[in-house]
């Protein structure tokens, strides 16, 4: 027995001095981060049967806090804007709008979106000129959308979007849905985009669930308990489902941006170069989108289409 207890003393003496040169073998490591390259950040679209708006901001660095100051710094309020379909070239304007962030945006007053379209967008910020064009696909119509819960002894569950792909190669889409009463603009999931590299030409379905407003404070989407979860749709909800149908660039960006979100935070994670149309040296994507809209309400399994 004591030989056991004179062993447990030494492990303890070895343990306690391997501490104490560790301790002292430890060194401060400054890294000095560079300061992020300041670029300006457009993200623009023009829809089917809309006018076409964009909002301008400048990056910030990774590092660097989120608060009122740095959001005012953002704000790029004084660009030159115009749109243009080959005939018409249309000004934007700034206006308020308190549903995203920054809240304004700069919209036209002249050419509305229509599928098979081509749109030209010029933006001039301090001296500078960045470009883009994209063209609004062929709207791809949704057959019907279904219900369908989480499981047998759940409340909530997700919507389910049928359709028909067309018998062309390289169609792509990305899903949006407005929740009334909750969501204040159309908003999407991660994961929210679908092409047609193997179900091209076939009958497809979608699965969907609710996305978050990044105009909304994170609590809102925080799930409680004995609450269903946020990005679940409820029994009695009517909810408005945008199916949209864009370019191959449009959706390479979004594809990168969803992918970069995803790994947020994650050390291990491949880093994601997000992808762009537009020139200049700038960040960001100006996407046509080719719009089919349903609305429906979830009257237990059966949904009431408008």
């Amino acid at each position: 027995m004591w030989i056991k207890e004179y062993k447990m003393k030494t492990y303890k003496y070895i343990l306690f001095i391997l501490s104490i040169i560790i301790i002292s073998c430890q060194k401060d490591i400054d890294i000095d981060v560079p300061d992020a390259e300041i670029k300006i950040v457009i993200e623009g679209a023009i829809e089917t049967g809309q006018y076409p708006y964009v909002i301008v901001t400048k990056n910030q660095g990774y590092f660097d806090p989120v608060d009122t100051n740095s959001l005012s710094d953002m704000m790029v309020l004084d660009a030159v804007i115009t749109v243009s379909d080959g005939v018409t070239i249309d000004s934007l304007k700034i206006e308020p709008n308190f549903f995203t962030v920054p809240p304004y945006r700069y919209v036209g007053s002249k050419i509305i979106g229509k599928e098979g379209s081509v749109y030209n967008l010029k933006v001039k910020v301090n001296g500078k000129v960045y470009e883009s064009t994209t063209t609004i696909p062929k709207i791809v119509p949704l057959d019907s959308i279904k219900y369908t819960y989480q499981s047998p002894n759940d409340t909530f569950g997700m919507l389910w979007a049928y359709g028909q792909d067309p018998p062309e190669l390289g169609n792509f889409y990305r899903v949006y849905t407005k929740t009334f009463g909750k969501d204040y603009v159309f908003v999407h999931a991660n994961f929210s985009l679908g092409d047609d590299k193997l179900a091209n030409g076939q009958y497809i379905e979608n699965g969907i669930i609710r996305g978050k407003d990044p105009a909304r404070p994170p609590e809102d989407y925080e799930t409680k308990d004995n609450e269903p979860p946020y990005w679940a749709f409820l029994r009695g909800e009517t909810v408005a489902v945008k199916f949209c149908s864009i370019d191959v660039i449009s959706y390479d960006y979004w594809k990168t941006a969803e992918q970069q979100a995803s790994n947020n935070g994650n050390p291990f994670a491949a880093p994601t170069t997000i992808k762009t149309n537009i020139t200049g040296n700038a960040l960001g994507v100006w996407t046509g989108y080719g719009v089919y809209l349903d609305t429906v309400t979830i009257t237990n399994d059966i949904i009431i289409e408008f």
